[in-house]
């Protein structure tokens, strides 16, 4: 969600703010193109849940270090079929 609203944020600043002209570039279009960009990553991220699952194996050995196991798990909630 955070890329998305920084996709946004940049866009209206290029759409709106900058005032610089290139020949090759028309600003205000690209700004536009990032700030659609970001409004789709953040309504796709709008139903993704995001937990970190850490896990800590101790060894038999004491002169061996722990085994961390570290993921990340992705749900994904579907809205359209919930009633």
């Amino acid at each position: 969600m955070a890329s998305g609203l920084t996709l946004v944020v940049i866009g209206a600043i290029l759409a709106f703010a900058v005032t610089d002209r290139w020949d090759a570039v028309n600003v205000p279009v690209v700004g536009l193109i990032l700030m659609i960009a970001g409004g789709i990553l953040m309504l796709n991220a709008r139903g993704t849940w995001e937990k970190v699952v850490t896990r800590r194996e101790q060894s038999e050995d004491p002169q061996a270090p722990d085994h961390v196991v570290q993921e990340i798990v992705r749900e994904r909630r579907d809205d359209r079929n919930s009633g």
